[in-house]
């Protein structure tokens, strides 16, 4: 089997990529997954990961430093800094740890958060936008139609759509471009290559909340695939189990992912890549807690 993955250049760049937990949160596994066992919960991360580029980039070209980029924010390092219905919302995913906060964290494996140059968001929930005010260099990029979902929500009743404006700074923050006009990687229909060097990739994987996106990371001895919300749990990446869904208040059936066909179809791309990148690459969502328990001595100032 060919592998999806492109082919190094000469003087190929490549990253480093570390994890850092940015909060726990327990999550009810009929939530996310089917069958389920009703009275199953897993209190698990919101895994962030610094990617660390050599130098430089189109973003930074004339600069002679690394050039650092985070995926993922993770939670708000205290409760009070969302909104009362988030803060609700919390409360119902006891138990619960949101601090130190992943600025913190840096700061303390001896990264300044001011000398962060790029955040890219997996999605904008609550679990991953983190603190955004903590970065106060950063340019802010998310995915195409994230930012109507800031602007506007998405309506329904599920306690965890709720979305506010002026979570990220509006004048360093952007979308990226629409995903129509990026190129295949793989399975993947649209990848967007970061840095015009294939370093890392943005690979579009829809489904979950619009504009999510994965990241692609090429390190020196192998690839990291970062998922953010592709999936929640590792048995829907092997197809041992498939979507969840359950009832609302109202009456309404509510799934986890906005479109859950095109949630399915991210998974099964995953599925494919997985297997035919094997030891290649390995792939991580964000709330995996047995990785992170097996990966310890990886999280920052580690690196994968």
């Amino acid at each position: 089997m060919t592998s999806p993955l492109p082919p190094p250049s000469p003087n190929q760049p490549h990253v480093t990529v570390s994890p850092i937990p940015g909060g726990y949160i327990t999550l009810a596994d009929h939530f996310f997954i089917d069958p389920a066992d009703p009275d199953a919960k897993r209190t698990v991360p919101s895994l962030t990961f610094l990617v660390t580029h050599p130098g430089p980039t189109p973003f930074s070209p004339i600069s002679t430093k690394p050039f650092h980029l985070m995926f993922d924010l993770g939670l708000r390092k205290s409760q009070s800094r969302y909104p009362a219905v988030l803060q609700k919302h919390i409360d119902g995913r006891a138990p619960f740890k949101l601090e130190p906060g992943v600025a913190a964290q840096l700061r303390d494996g001896g990264l300044d958060p001011g000398e962060i140059d790029m955040v890219l968001l997996s999605h904008v929930h609550y679990d991953h936008h983190g603190d955004p005010e903590d970065f106060p260099n950063a340019l802010f990029r998310v995915g195409h139609g994230a930012l109507d979902v800031l602007k506007y929500g998405l309506g329904g009743n599920a306690s965890h759509q709720h979305f506010v404006l002026d979570t990220l700074p509006p004048e360093r923050t952007a979308e990226l471009s629409d995903p129509s006009g990026w190129k295949s990687l793989g399975p993947f229909p649209a990848a967007l290559d970061l840095f015009n060097d294939g370093s890392v990739y943005v690979i579009d994987t829809p489904g979950h909340l619009p504009g999510h996106v994965n990241l692609l990371c090429r390190m020196k001895e192998r690839w990291v695939l970062l998922c953010g919300d592709a999936f929640h749990d590792r048995r829907l990446l092997t197809g041992e189990k498939g979507v969840g869904t359950w009832v609302g208040g109202d009456g309404s059936r509510i799934c986890i992912h906005v479109d859950k066909e095109a949630a399915e179809g991210s998974i099964r791309r995953l599925r494919d890549f997985d297997e035919a990148t094997g030891e290649e690459c390995e792939l991580i969502a964000a709330h995996e807690e047995v990785w992170l328990e097996r990966n310890q001595e990886r999280v920052f100032p580690g690196v994968l």
